[in-house]
């Protein structure tokens, strides 16, 4: 749906440079299909917002922005990133624990997040957030309109645990997944 909506958005804005540049001097006419021929996603990558502007509870340093967030019972967990970051230079981080400790940190260095998640959005606009540590399967998820937020745990394809947000978490902020080597195209599949 989401790609249908930006190929329409593209398809109308080429049509109305079209338009323009019929009636335009030729220098103006170049700079119409310039703009027209422009990329619509943005050119590099970013993960959630800094610290400071954040509104919750979090497991996140002050120098990292939040990309995920939620309370689980007297549990916070988060996804946490560096900022910049890419696929081959700074992290992305999950982390859960009752603050001020943490349980849990995947991956446990801070490392390029390339090759350690998996980015997948469906066309009803959710987003899911995966991977596999120890043996255990994670999946990072955010329902768009719902408030059942959480993160499913499995073993051997088996659910082992599932730990549900109270109220809901926060929409996962993860922009071109792709660029992040998290994600086989721009919109996370």
């Amino acid at each position: 749906m989401r790609k249908l909506a930006i190929t329409m958005g593209a398809t109308l804005i080429g049509l109305a440079g079209l338009a323009l540049a019929a009636s335009a001097p030729a220098a103006q006419t170049e700079q119409l299909e310039a703009a027209v021929d422009a990329p619509l996603l943005p050119d590099k990558p970013s993960v959630g917002m800094p610290l400071s502007d954040w509104f919750g509870a979090t497991q996140c340093d002050i120098n990292e922005n939040v990309a995920w967030s939620c309370k689980a019972g007297g549990k916070v967990i988060s996804v946490c990133a560096s900022d910049p970051v890419s696929g081959d230079e700074g992290y992305i981080q999950y982390r859960i624990g009752r603050p001020p400790r943490t349980e849990l940190v995947y991956p446990a260095r801070k490392v390029p997040p390339r090759g350690k998640f998996a980015f997948r959005l469906t066309p009803q606009g959710d987003v899911a957030l995966s991977f596999s540590n120890g043996g255990y399967d994670y999946e990072v998820y955010d329902i768009l309109r719902s408030e059942e937020d959480g993160v499913i745990v499995s073993k051997g394809g088996k659910e082992v645990a599932h730990i549900r947000c109270n109220g809901g978490g926060t929409g996962m902020q993860i922009v071109r997944p792709d660029l992040l080597g998290i994600a086989g195209s721009p919109y996370g599949n």
